[in-house]
């Protein structure tokens, strides 16, 4: 018994947290989950919590892919076993995506991240890693191109319904529109479309995300022998040198503080994006951030208390918001749906040649390291919007890198988009 109590999941005795659990699911197969932050918070934390613990601890698991992979997966798995009833699902589904829960997390890790980088380096990486990502993905979609060949497609249609799909964003803000482009070009219906390019999508995000936890052991067993390949969640290996903020006092206050201002800038995001809807309201927050940042707008107790603020959410809420990402938007049905080996290899070989492409380009080009342009240049490149950065960064243990990784996923989102939408006509 005492061996059982030494393990901890959530802070709680094993025993104990094994008997939330079958509170949990009792409550879910009665149906008296309740709708809204209660019964989502209960749901994905206590979910989460466990799924993160395993990751941690089964041997394979821990070794190759870690907790975040494993609440992501899991998730999914779970979700497409139907071992979340209905109504559980969908009360995780309208907290995660319609009542606002990736927002307000997501919304806290870029202000803590961009307050917690140092003013010049944050000015020096932005205007470089667009040019890495861009470049990843010429190579990237070149390659899905000429392997789409093989499978009797021609380079254009591989480069139409796999490449561009699977760098565009997402669903919602990629697939969706992207299917309705092609639709409205090709005179067919957009739900036939979606349903042929939606699983590049998710496979393409699924991919990213097991190779950016692969990637964070690469940098692990390899730092040593090769110091120049990671810098550990800093992109910038310039030779410069770069200040490092001391860590923010974690008060009530400073807590309060950081979530008024991660808010505060989502909101004028949000009111900006009302007026100017071709930028999304991510991308307003990061450049409402980055100007208030540049020019010292913010006093320092402010930005102490993003800083703080973003802390608590990685630390507290990352299981459970992985886990969200997993159950209602990694569709595992939706990749077996369209899945050939070929097509499978495709796009593994899009993900990796977008991969190796930012990593190359970024550390011997931009003055990047390897690792962590890789992951922000390249991987983010192939995910689904600001839920699939969190993962990819979440699973390679490199948070730090979000605000780069927002950048890189919606403007090069916009530009495949737009791609997409002048290549069409010429199929």
């Amino acid at each position: 018994m005492n061996r059982l109590n030494s393990i901890r999941i959530a802070g709680f005795p094993l025993p104990l947290y094994l008997g939330i659990l079958a509170i949990l699911y009792l409550c879910m197969f009665l149906g008296c989950v309740p709708d809204g932050m209660v019964g989502g918070f209960f749901l994905l934390i206590v979910i989460g919590e466990g799924l993160n613990k395993l990751g941690k601890t089964l041997p394979v698991v821990r070794t190759y892919l870690g907790g975040s992979v494993a609440c992501i997966l899991g998730g999914a798995a779970i979700a497409a076993l139907g071992w979340i009833p209905e109504g559980a699902l969908h009360t995780a589904d309208a907290f995660v995506n319609e009542q606002g829960f990736l927002v307000f997390y997501i919304a806290a890790l870029i202000c803590g991240s961009l307050f917690n980088i140092d003013r010049d380096l944050l000015l020096r990486a932005t205007v470089r890693i667009l040019p890495t990502a861009i470049l990843g993905l010429l190579a990237g979609c070149t390659v899905v191109g000429l392997l789409s060949m093989v499978m009797g497609f021609s380079f254009l249609e591989g480069i139409l319904m796999i490449a561009i799909p699977m760098t565009s964003g997402g669903m919602t803000a990629g697939a969706v529109p992207l299917s309705s482009i092609y639709a409205e070009v090709l005179g067919q219906n957009a739900g036939e479309i979606l349903t042929r390019i939606a699983p590049a999508t998710v496979l393409g995000n699924v991919i990213a995300i097991v190779l950016a936890a692969l990637a964070s052991r690469i940098g692990e067993q390899y730092q040593e022998r090769y110091p120049g390949l990671t810098g550990n969640g800093q992109l910038i290996n310039d030779g410069r040198k770069v200040d490092r903020r001391p860590p923010a006092a974690l008060t009530l206050v400073s807590l309060g503080t950081g979530l008024l201002v991660s808010l505060a800038f989502y909101q004028t995001g949000e009111l900006l994006h009302h007026f100017v809807a071709v930028i999304p309201t991510y991308a307003w927050m990061i450049i409402l951030a980055i100007v208030a940042k540049t020019l010292r707008i913010l006093p320092e107790e402010l930005e102490a208390g993003a800083r703080s603020w973003g802390d608590l959410a990685i630390h507290t809420w990352t299981a459970a918001a992985l886990t969200g990402i997993g159950i209602t938007l990694i569709d595992l049905k939706t990749i077996l749906s369209g899945m050939t080996l070929f097509y499978f290899v495709t796009v593994v070989a899009g993900v990796l040649t977008i991969t190796l492409t930012a990593a190359l380009v970024g550390g011997k080009i931009m003055g990047f390291y390897p690792l962590e342009a890789a992951i922000a240049a390249g991987m983010c490149t192939t995910n689904m919007g600001g839920s699939g950065n969190v993962a990819v960064l979440s699973s390679a243990g490199r948070m730090e890198l979000l605000p780069f990784a927002q950048i890189v996923t919606r403007s090069c989102g916009a530009l495949m988009l737009t791609l997409g939408g002048i290549l069409i006509r010429l199929l």
